[in-house]
């Protein structure tokens, strides 16, 4: 009597192409349904998203148009959490408690920022309809990088040689 081995690693090989094959071609229209966009300005998905009106649009502009002037603002009167790690391990022993202590210094530094950004959010959030406002609240609960992608406009690269 024949083994039954090699007919049923054939079928299991075809069984596995075959679910292969249908990952391949059913993957493209899923694949944005999954996931939230990405790419692309985030003012106009949101306008496309939350229904916003011109007025609406002039006011997430102008929001984000101060963040980053408080940013940048920000940024040159502090040193980033990477330049505080990096002259730490610069130093010939490790010191925990300065380090510590630099980066308590620079959390404080930035949790006016903070303030000040969630309090314009609020008025932001305050002139929407409550349909609005629900839908937007509801995306920022959901999508975990949502309201950095929409408020923190991308700062411009340096040149890199």
């Amino acid at each position: 009597m024949r083994s039954k081995l090699p007919w049923f690693l054939l079928a299991a090989s075809v069984a596995l192409n075959l679910f292969f094959l249908a990952g391949v071609v059913f993957y493209p229209h899923v694949r944005d349904h999954d996931h939230p966009r990405r790419g692309g300005d985030p003012v106009a998905m949101a306008t496309e998203d939350f229904s916003l009106d011109a007025r609406q649009v002039a006011a997430l502009e102008a929001l984000r148009e101060r963040i980053a002037e408080r940013r940048e603002q920000s940024r040159g009167a502090r040193d980033g959490f990477r330049t505080i790690i990096i002259h730490a391990l610069e130093q010939p022993a490790f010191d925990r408690a300065a380090l510590a202590l630099a980066l308590q210094q620079r959390r404080e530094g930035s949790g006016g920022m903070i303030l000040d950004m969630t309090e314009d959010l609020h008025g932001f959030l305050a002139g929407l309809s409550p349909e609005q406002k629900s839908a937007f609240l509801a995306r920022a609960g959901e999508d975990r990088d949502f309201l950095r992608r929409l408020l923190f406009p991308p700062r411009p690269r340096p040149d890199r040689d």
